[in-house]
């Protein structure tokens, strides 16, 4: 992409006056595309005519159905902004411009753009490693098939007409385009993008493509069936989905879709009906469903269904520009086969790990992949582990006020405005959290659930006047359920007041730490009480912070982005640990974290080579 033309339209579109900055991209990309293609096809002379002239052109998008004529609604006809543009391309560009429409949308948008569209284009590296696996199995002939059902900027199908134009010398761009690549999106700037990605590398320019603006999901695919399908499917959660799409999808999906499962596992379901016999199926997807409490159904569907070809595992990491999903390719075969292995790559920090695995291994409360040694410990640890957390003890989340400026405040605030004293509590976040201690930073969090007359608390009533249009605006509080003065969610008073463990919800590693000063949490912090009569809280608390259990855990955690793992009540509660007896808990001395690293060591018959595999596995997360 010429880094000199990108950056001058940038600067004509901070000068274009439309209150909408999408529309406006959109717009410059569809003129930019027009004149660049206009040189690819008629040469560089039509720029020595000048804007006008050549802009006067006779039906200058064309009298018959083209890209240009087909997309016509992106077309803004400001005239100003064209001849800058136009003299903008004639000074930038070389004969033979470099150019990719996708691309310069990418570069455009920003990241906030980005999210509100929830467009996340994948790098050239994964979608070259992704064709180049598919293209070594199914091979190369004018008989293939190929579909992209999320084509988004035609990234995957573009490279893939360049391998088969390279590879089939006796067939012509024409036939490629028109009976070899097919694509959909439910975006219609995306099928514009699709198509003149296609067409800049293409020699042919009367050509019908098979690129449709319709949801993959939702509407009927008449167009056969794929030898390959391939693709990056959108990653959009259940806070996202409206409940009446989300409805639809439940009836069509059953087998992978239910609850607060993402919309990407039904395509993984809709591929699979529209896959030939030994078809491919290969996916960049959010890592996620490898763990997370509602992919069990996709998880089973997919060991039940296909033949796993390989499966990569960023572990955490995130490769995509402005997003912080960290992916997993895998790529499939539309045939079941018994005793099938396939190779399990993760990438940990700057390292690759790599081994094969048993598909029939797989089960559907997650796919927990690990080397024989580290899996060999972990179901031991497993096996003589006794008691379920969540049998022993609650688990609970911190408070969300609904607006932290206003009910988090620090002692000046409290001091300028004379902040009732009975109403403050002590407040902290996960930051404040090591295994160790709290590290308190003198802010309280205003208790205003406590208030049962506003004239009682005159001072706290004055202070949050300046942020009432705000709080009366929250949800609880426009459906007649919270007063505007009150926290959205103030939990239960008593459950901050007593002894608890608490611990952030994401992290690195195993962070729990006893609370007995009685501070109130936001909702980044969960916490542990409620205790079982016979639990200690000081065994239990070294427990959870032991080596052993922190590798325990990581085995079946859902990992994030930024090497931080989830360490949510779904999945903690379901772990397991090991409960001694009376006798067993006499001979723990002291409770210490040590003397419970020995009792477990001892308990789980942990060899000395296996304590090496834990803090390894600990250390690079």
């Amino acid at each position: 992409m010429n880094k000199s033309l990108a950056k001058g339209i940038v600067s004509i579109i901070k000068e274009m006056e439309y209150a909408d900055y999408i529309c406006s991209v959109k717009y410059v990309i569809f003129f930019v595309s027009k004149i660049l293609y206009d040189i690819k096809t008629s040469g560089r002379d039509i720029l020595t005519q000048g804007y006008t002239r050549y802009r006067s052109t006779p039906n200058f998008y064309g009298d018959e159905p083209n890209v240009f004529k087909e997309h016509i609604k992106f077309n803004l006809n400001d005239k100003n902004t064209e001849e800058k543009i136009f003299n903008l391309i004639s000074l930038s560009i070389d004969k033979n411009p470099m150019y990719s429409p996708a691309e310069l949308y990418e570069i455009l948008l920003t990241s906030r753009e980005k999210k509100v569209l929830g467009q996340v284009y994948t790098p050239y590296e994964l979608i070259d490693k992704m064709l180049s696996q598919v293209f070594r199995i199914k091979g190369i002939n004018k008989k293939l098939k190929i579909l992209d059902p999320s084509c988004g900027g035609g990234y995957f199908l573009a490279e893939s007409f360049r391998r088969i134009k390279s590879k089939l010398n006796d067939v012509d761009d024409k036939y490629i385009i028109e009976n070899m690549l097919y694509g959909i999106d439910i975006d219609d700037f995306s099928i514009f993008l699709t198509k003149m990605s296609i067409l800049f590398i293409s020699d042919s320019y009367d050509v019908h493509f098979n690129i449709y603006n319709l949801d993959f999901l939702t509407d009927d695919i008449n167009i056969g069936n794929f030898d390959i399908i391939i693709g990056n499917p959108p990653y959009v959660g259940h806070k996202n989905t409206s409940a009446e799409y989300k409805k639809i999808l439940y009836e069509k999906y059953t087998d992978v879709f239910y609850d607060k499962a993402d919309i990407s596992y039904c395509f993984f379901q809709k591929s699979k009906k529209l896959l030939k016999y030994n078809g491919i199926l290969s996916f960049i997807t959010s890592r996620y469903f490898l763990e997370a409490l509602y992919a069990d159904k996709l998880r089973e569907y997919l060991k039940e269904n296909f033949s796993i070809v390989s499966l990569s595992d960023f572990s955490g990491k995130t490769t995509f520009k402005n997003a912080m999903v960290s992916p997993a390719v895998i790529t499939l075969f539309n045939l079941v086969g018994n005793n099938n292995q396939f190779p399990y790559v993760k990438y940990i920090n700057d390292k690759i790990e790599s081994f094969r695995y048993d598909q029939d291994k797989l089960k559907s409360t997650g796919w927990i992949i690990l080397k024989d040694a580290d899996e060999q410990l972990f179901n031991r640890i497993n096996a003589i582990s006794n008691t379920f957390i969540k049998d022993i003890c609650n688990i609970k989340q911190g408070i969300i006020t609904g607006l932290d400026k206003a009910f988090i405040v620090n002692e000046e605030i409290i001091k300028n405005y004379n902040i009732e004293e009975n109403l403050l509590r002590k407040w902290i976040k996960n930051s404040n959290i090591s295994k160790s201690d709290i590290k308190y930073n003198n802010l309280y969090l205003i208790y205003t659930n406590l208030i049962d007359d506003e004239e009682k608390y005159p001072n706290t009533i004055n202070y949050l006047l300046q942020f009432r249009d705000k709080l009366s605006n929250r949800r609880e509080c426009k459906n007649g359920y919270r007063k505007w003065y009150e926290l959205q969610w103030s939990r239960i008073q008593s459950d901050f007041e007593n002894p608890k463990i608490i611990f952030p919800y994401k992290s690195k590693g195993n962070n729990f730490c006893y609370d007995e000063k009685g501070y109130f949490c936001s909702a980044d912090i969960y916490f542990i009480n409620n205790l079982r009569d016979n639990i200690n809280y000081e065994y239990l608390l070294n427990y959870l912070n032991s080596n052993i259990f922190e590798f325990y855990f990581k085995c079946i955690a859902k990992k994030v982005g930024n090497g931080l793992y989830e360490y949510y009540p779904n999945k903690l509660n379901n772990a397991k640990i090991y409960l001694p007896t009376e006798k067993q808990t006499q001979n723990i001395s002291d409770l210490g974290k040590i003397s419970i690293e020995l009792f477990l060591k001892k308990m789980f018959n942990i060899t000395d080579e296996e304590v090496n595999i834990i803090y390894k596995y600990n250390e690079k997360g």
